[in-house]
């Protein structure tokens, strides 16, 4: 069969499907990635062939401070918020989609165009599904317009997650709170970002096109948020980019050897927090340890770096993880699975950072908070007791030294490393899922 991956462009977003894509094609199928164009060098460098949706300079650019939502837009998120009535707990999941996973949609899908508003990218997908003809689709929940290309197609489409369902869950509360608000409750925003979209290929906005026909799963069921959608359970596989190996990384460390890492995706897309920085490497500096933090010289600008600190702009943590005692890293799901997968201690820096929003009069706001997989990710590993959270800012540098110490050296952490990596493996790999891929696309496909 033809399987078209599509994807929001960052290699956070390339590297979870990188396995199954390698997966589908080894097992025969025809495997393709539609993208942002920007992303197309990226996509073949992985032995994938992408689909550039369009001309780059005809795209807007992700996250770079140009794109805008605007006042009323706001207005309607702070009403929807209070209609939703959330409890404490639920507040988490609405905040990580109002915050970010909201605007990256809007970045590319605007909420409350015309059918008639013209953006090429989206044209250029529905026909390239028109004219490939793929028979599945599996698509990021950030590029929600894959769902009419697939449909407009024929093709059967799921959902492909790379971390937590935050758009299922939000269809179930809208669901749940429409029957007690009636048509007072406003319209979910997902809906709204792909309403035009839909109008304009004459297609009905309904659960399925929000959240495809099923979802592929690849989190560990223990993290998961719950939500009433048809998911297929998948195996992570800590793939996360290929680069030559350093002749020092063949060597077994002389002593632990201490990753950091601080994502690739908030050093492409946002200011470092130099103070969180400077607390790591205080924290280290003089310890029995060997370190490798993969900064570059921006996060080092006239940063001291002690003399058992190695840095290394870039090395995939698949390469890293396996010599590794533990991983000190900025709590996104890529990092936390990937060492998770390898049963490595982890320390997350749950300390908040600096971002900043435009709004369509051009007037920024900065505000402060914690990745958004911070929470889930801080949660799971503590109910695992795989590792321990580092805060610059609550936490004096002898307590944070002190919790690494406890990760690289206690023998219960390191057993809750293995139980976690016990709950990553318990899921069936990506090869293992293409039969029943198969049998679904067979039964959801509407083209003959």
């Amino acid at each position: 069969m033809r399987v078209m991956f599509t994807i929001w462009p960052g290699t956070a977003h390339l590297f979870p499907l990188t396995p199954l894509a390698w997966s589908l094609q080894s097992a025969g199928h025809e495997v393709c990635v539609a993208a942002h164009p920007s992303m197309a060098e990226g996509i073949a460098s992985v032995g994938l062939t992408p689909v550039p949706l369009g001309d780059l300079g005809l795209m807007p650019t992700p996250w770079d401070g140009e794109n805008s939502k605007s006042r009323d837009v706001e207005a309607e998120m702070d009403r929807l918020t209070e209609d939703l009535a959330l409890a404490p707990e639920d507040r988490y999941p609405w905040e990580s989609l109002r915050t970010f996973l909201f605007p990256v949609m809007w970045d590319f899908h605007p909420i409350g165009e015309a059918p008639a508003e013209n953006y090429p990218w989206i044209d250029r997908l529905v026909d390239a599904a028109r004219d490939w003809r793929p028979d599945l689709v599996l698509w990021d929940p950030c590029w929600p317009s894959s769902a009419v290309a697939a449909r407009a197609s024929g093709a059967a489409h799921a959902r492909l997650l790379w971390g937590l369902d935050y758009w299922g869950w939000t269809v179930d509360r809208f669901a749940d709170r429409r029957r007690v608000l009636g048509s007072r409750l406003g319209t979910n925003p997902m809906e709204g970002s792909v309403r035009a979209i839909a109008d304009r290929y004459g297609l009905e906005v309904d659960d399925e096109l929000l959240l495809g026909q099923w979802t592929v799963d690849p989190t560990p069921s223990g993290m998961r948020l719950p939500t009433r959608t048809r998911t297929l359970p998948m195996q992570w596989m800590p793939y996360t980019g290929a680069a030559p190996i350093p002749d020092w990384l063949y060597a077994r460390p002389e002593r632990p050897r201490v990753t950091m890492s601080l994502g690739m995706s908030m050093r492409a897309f946002f200011e470092e927090s130099r103070p969180r920085v400077e607390a790591l490497l205080e924290t280290v500096d003089g310890m029995d340890i060997e370190v490798v933090a993969t900064f570059n010289k921006d996060q080092l600008r006239d940063i001291p770096v002690p003399d058992n600190v190695r840095t290394v702009d870039y090395l995939p943590l698949n390469l890293l993880l396996p010599s590794s005692a533990a991983l000190i890293h900025h709590g996104g799901t890529g990092s936390f699975n990937a060492a998770a997968a390898m049963g490595v201690p982890q320390l997350i820096t749950s300390d908040a950072n600096d971002f900043t929003t435009i709004d369509d009069e051009g007037n920024k706001k900065t505000f402060t908070t914690q990745h958004m997989d911070v929470p889930p990710t801080t949660k799971y590993l503590a109910e695992r007791g795989a590792g321990f959270t580092l805060d610059h800012r609550e936490l004096s540098r002898s307590q944070m030294r002190e919790r690494l110490e406890r990760a690289v050296s206690d023998a219960s952490v390191r057993e809750g490393a293995r139980s976690l990596r016990k709950d990553i493996v318990a899921a069936p790999t990506p090869t293992e899922i293409i039969p029943i891929l198969e049998r679904l696309t067979e039964v959801h496909r509407s083209r003959a």
